[in-house]
């Protein structure tokens, strides 16, 4: 076999790779059911075509050569771009299928995924999509899930991030709230009303911008909560002041039942991002589902 011939003969390098990989003719003789003596010969016959040593044996096991380390570097590297072009190649021919097992807090799943979810299912029709909804305090679960959409990072190691873009926030309140109590002129005026927040995990003091820098103002209420559902509902009922989502207060402030104040100036410095574990081939049903939800909430 010539020296031109002898990156094509994928016999013997395969052969060659599972001896300097596990630096050992019986466990790759094991791999890929043969004799160790069979290994050994083909392994020779690849020396021999190239017209240079590749391995050391002696009584203390196997050593590679320079050049046969080399060529083992290089091999581990035409089979990872093998392996990134098949599967490319897979996705591209099947596209999304299994089961999508997406995890998020009740509210943006409520207000935003739900009919994202739908329509993505809408276009992969051999794909499964679960939704599990979670509390806006609890912890997702550490396995069951291939993306989790969050404002906050679980406490998962190995996760990394997309970044969805802002949370956008809005402050409102009933317009019975403001006959009994007036309307805030400012947002320092906040402080002197009953500002009603997560007592646990919520903001107590909110962000706004001004003219020179960012403001926050320190808030305080009657009454608290663990759920944004919960002070929209106190808010309608003209129990006080308001900061949630605006997702979850689109229909309270269509119907006017709430008014926002501060629209101009108000900050959100919370973003929204899909969560997901980090690995080297995501399959096709978690990557089009995260660029198809960064186009739709782009869209919104």
């Amino acid at each position: 076999m010539s020296l031109t011939a002898a990156p094509r003969d994928l016999n013997k390098l395969n052969t060659f790779v599972r001896v300097a990989g596990r630096r050992s003719f019986t466990k790759a003789a094991a791999e890929l059911r043969t004799t160790p003596s069979v290994v050994s010969k083909h392994v020779k016959e690849l020396e021999d075509s190239l017209g240079f040593g590749l391995l050391n044996r002696s009584t203390h096991g196997i050593v590679l050569t320079d050049a046969g380390e080399g060529l083992f570097q290089n091999c581990l590297q035409m089979l990872a771009k093998l392996e990134d072009y098949v599967v490319e190649a897979r996705n591209l021919q099947s596209g999304p299928f299994g089961t999508l097992r997406v995890q998020t807090t009740s509210e943006y799943g409520r207000h935003v995924l739900v009919p994202v979810i739908v329509a993505f299912a809408g276009k992969h029709p051999n794909l499964r999509v679960h939704l599990s909804i979670l509390d806006d305090n609890s912890t997702p679960a550490e396995e069951g899930f291939d993306v989790i959409v969050a404002a906050k990072k679980p406490s998962l190691p190995g996760l990394v991030d997309y970044d969805l873009g802002e949370l956008e926030h809005v402050i409102c309140a009933s317009p019975k709230y403001f006959r009994h109590h007036g309307r805030p002129k400012t947002p320092k005026d906040l402080s002197n009303h009953n500002c009603l927040v997560n007592l646990f995990s919520g903001a107590k003091d909110w962000p706004f911008r001004t003219s020179s820098r960012p403001l926050r103002v320190k808030v305080q209420g009657s009454l608290s909560a663990n759920s944004f559902s919960v002070l929209i509902q106190m808010a309608v009922e003209g129990c006080g002041i308001i900061r949630v989502p605006a997702h979850a207060v689109k229909a309270e402030l269509r119907a006017k039942k709430l008014k926002a104040i501060f629209q101009d100036n108000t900050l959100s410095p919370e973003r929204m991002y899909a969560y997901f574990f980090k690995a080297r081939h995501l399959p096709a049903k978690t990557t089009s589902f995260i660029s198809f939800l960064r186009t739709s909430i782009a869209a919104r």
